[in-house]
């Protein structure tokens, strides 16, 4: 299986795909898995410097990880979940359209970023997406409705955000719920109605059981067949925890942590959790989610739906964070040993484009189409960079304004030498 690293691609004739774009690409794809690893932004209030530096950090380290790209939570209190308090206080976080723009300016990689749509009016929600979109040059959402469906709340709705994002010309997936189906058993058909919608993936919740996502799998994909429709990629999401109280709050949020595997992590009795270690613990959940993937794989092969994996690392505590970079490599081993096809993992140290490079790359293009020479489209090029360098016009714009007035000038200048010539 061919893999590429690095987010960025060349489509011909020196053409620019964006992180975007080849994230978006790789999400749609059935024919081979997508892997994704999950963050959470810093909390709100910390300066663009800091949150520079923590993305740096966490970027270099998980360049050691074959991603395809990233997922970006947005964070909610959701009050209306549940009656149960909250295991850690709700802390308000950088937005995460711009600390996914910040992901993918340090890694070369694109970004999914989830949104809660309800929580806003329509007018900030459309606000949030232009700027999501024209500022930072985002193309993949993943759309969350409320908590509770009985709170009536003020923004869109999922039908409306979904019109919004496609009138766009974006994509976005949704999230899908396991849980929801061994309750209700109506899962699949809530995929197939958004699938309708326009949505172009799916992502679970974190997975510890697997009876519930086999038989969601199953039956999404025999009404699938049944409509005679292609099925939807399902992202499968895995979280390592070693911790009581980390457990507690996977809970809260309505995963299912079966008492047994719960036994397996902590320890059966107060005597052998006392003598484990937080290491130990987050080492046998990593093996337990293992399991359940392979097991997942095997009793899901006939169902048709193709699959992905996700790591979330969203974690404070240090055992649980390093578990969950190993954790991704062994599950994107076992998922593509599962596939089927020969496979290698590549690493090749990359630089996303700037956006003087961006502007050669489509000025060469257009030129070629054109019939122009690559000397006249270099040459009109470099008059315009040392117009923008000599201006300081760079310092007050974001990256993809710079694009389009290196651009604009260059065209001026191409212009003007075809007509003196």
């Amino acid at each position: 299986m061919s893999r590429m690293v690095g987010g960025r691609r060349d489509t011909g004739g020196g053409a620019y795909e964006s992180p975007s774009a080849v994230l978006l690409d790789a999400l749609v794809d059935p024919s081979r898995p997508v892997f994704l690893f999950g963050t959470v932004p810093p909390r709100e209030g910390t300066s663009f410097e800091s949150a520079a530096d923590i993305c740096e950090k966490f970027v270099a380290r998980s360049r050691a990880l074959a991603t395809d790209g990233f997922l970006v939570y947005d964070i909610q209190d959701e009050a209306g979940r549940t009656k149960e308090p909250r295991p850690f206080p709700f802390t308000k976080t950088l937005d995460a359209a711009e600390y996914g723009a910040l992901l993918q300016r340090r890694s070369g990689k694109g970004a999914v970023v989830y949104k809660c749509v309800v929580e806003a009016s329509h007018e900030s929600f459309d606000c949030w997406l232009d700027d999501a979109i024209s500022r930072h040059d985002h193309r993949c959402f993943n759309l969350v409705g409320g908590a509770s469906s009985s709170v009536n709340y003020s923004g869109p709705t999922m039908p409306d955000a979904a019109e919004k994002v496609l009138a766009r010309s974006a994509a976005f997936g949704c999230v899908t719920i396991a849980e929801r189906h061994a309750k209700k058993g109506t899962e699949h058909t809530s995929l197939l109605r958004k699938s309708e919608m326009g949505a172009k993936w799916f992502i679970s919740q974190a997975i510890y059981d697997t009876e519930a996502t086999v038989k969601l799998l199953h039956e999404y994909g025999s009404l699938c067949r049944y409509k005679n429709v292609p099925p939807t990629k399902v992202i499968l999401t895995f979280a390592p925890i070693g911790r009581e109280k980390t457990l507690k709050f996977i809970r809260w949020l309505g995963v299912n942590v079966p008492a047994a595997v719960e036994e397996r992590i902590l320890g059966a009795g107060d005597e052998e959790r006392k003598a484990r270690s937080k290491e130990e613990n987050v080492a046998q959940c990593v093996q337990i989610l293992c399991e359940c993937l392979r097991t997942i794989l095997m009793q899901t092969s006939s169902a048709g739906v193709p699959l992905g994996v996700s790591v979330e690392s969203v974690s404070i505590f240090k055992e649980e964070i390093d578990a969950a970079h190993v954790l991704f490599a062994k599950l994107q081993a076992i998922m593509l040993d599962a596939h089927g096809c020969p496979w290698k993992v590549k690493w090749a140290y990359t630089l996303p484009p700037t956006a003087g490079e961006r502007a050669v790359a489509v000025m060469h293009a257009a030129a070629t189409q054109a019939g122009v020479t690559t000397a006249a489209a270099a040459a009109a090029n470099a008059q315009a960079a040392a117009v923008v360098g000599r201006s300081g016009i760079a310092l007050d714009l974001t990256e993809n304004q710079i694009v389009q007035v290196l651009l604009a000038l260059a065209v001026g200048f191409l212009i003007g030498a075809h007509r003196s010539s």
